[in-house]
């Protein structure tokens, strides 16, 4: 008598509610009233990256809802069932992005979140996200990713920069981690971004847009090196070399690479400057650039105010240097 075999799909047990831990992971109030006085007038999650309470958080849970104005005192509680509170300070922000950075005031060391710095994310990929919080202790949601981020620079198109997710993360959970659910690793940022209507653009029920953690890495270090509080802009986004561009280097003057403008607004200080679609960056200042990340370190870097030299490969041979002053981003080049 022979019995007959089913293969069965191998399972992958995924962690229950309030058995999956994120090291770092805090709650964070915010107040008017420097001495903290009276109710929060807002709230948000955040997750600490230093040892030493350096944490990433969500800019607009930072600010006062009635005028968008950052607000003077940050109460901290760490989110690992002890709800020791402490305070913090703003350290830079990136509105844009909404992106924060704060550090937590008295010194000492504290457990800091995984960050995937070497894992890409992946179409199916499982992720989680803190859905509530159970006597002082976060529950988490799950979900998987449904489609990647299709651009690096976020200048023209921040949707275009974050990959999405179908999972239903609540909107007290902005400025927490969303994370691998095999790892805990951190993968993404959830700052709430919900794009603008527009043509050509739907969005689908049940995903949500989430900032990749690269992408926020890349100007980590600048914006709290220069205490930013603004967005810097150039007026024009970029993306890597394709193969044809990469056939002009090395160059003459010793460039080995690049990176192409590819979109220039109208009337922004790289169209007064003559910039145009298809030139290449290959410095910035003092700084070669040789990936898109380069040079959104090096904006941030030097920031808002600065002035800076920017040198331009055009058509493989002719060079353009053009002297420019970092400014502010309008609020009409908003990203779509």
């Amino acid at each position: 008598m022979f019995m007959k075999v089913v293969a069965l799909p191998l399972l992958t047990l995924l962690p229950v509610a309030g058995a999956f831990e994120v090291p770092g992971l805090v709650r964070i109030e915010a107040f008017k009233d420097s001495a903290g006085g009276g109710a929060p007038l807002n709230r948000g999650l955040g997750f600490v990256v230093e040892k030493d309470g350096f944490l990433l958080g969500n800019y607009r849970s930072l600010t006062d809802p009635a005028n968008g104005q950052l607000l003077e005192c940050f109460r901290v509680t760490l989110a690992d069932g002890s709800e020791k509170t402490l305070t913090a300070s703003i350290i830079g922000v990136e509105p844009t992005l909404d992106l924060g950075i704060l550090k937590l005031d008295g010194g000492g060391e504290f457990a800091t979140a995984k960050i995937a710095d070497s894992r890409e994310v992946a179409k199916g990929a499982r992720v989680a996200a803190v859905g509530g919080f159970e006597d002082g202790k976060p529950t988490w949601v799950f979900g998987e990713v449904a489609g990647l981020n299709t651009r690096q620079c976020y200048q023209e198109s921040l949707t275009s920069t974050m990959f999405r997710a179908r999972i239903a993360i609540p909107d007290a959970s902005v400025g927490g981690p969303v994370v691998f659910a095999d790892t805990g690793e951190v993968a993404a940022l959830f700052t709430g971004y919900k794009p603008l209507p527009g043509p050509g653009h739907a969005e689908v029920a049940g995903e949500t847009h989430l900032l990749p953690i690269h992408l926020c890495f890349n100007i980590y270090d600048s914006i709290k090196q220069k205490g930013s509080l603004k967005s810097p802009w150039t007026g024009f986004s970029v993306r890597p070399l394709n193969d044809s561009e990469k056939r002009y280097f090395p160059t003459a003057k010793t460039h080995q690479g690049g990176i192409a403008l590819e979109h220039v607004w109208p009337d922004s200080p790289a169209s007064r400057l003559g910039l145009q679609e298809g030139d290449i960056l290959v410095q910035f200042s003092y700084n070669r650039i040789l990936s898109v990340a380069d040079f959104q370190k090096w904006l941030y870097m030097y920031g808002v105010g600065h002035p800076v030299k920017l040198m331009i490969l055009r058509g493989g041979r002719e060079y353009l240097v053009a002297d420019y002053t970092i400014e502010e981003r309008p609020l009409s080049a908003r990203p779509k």
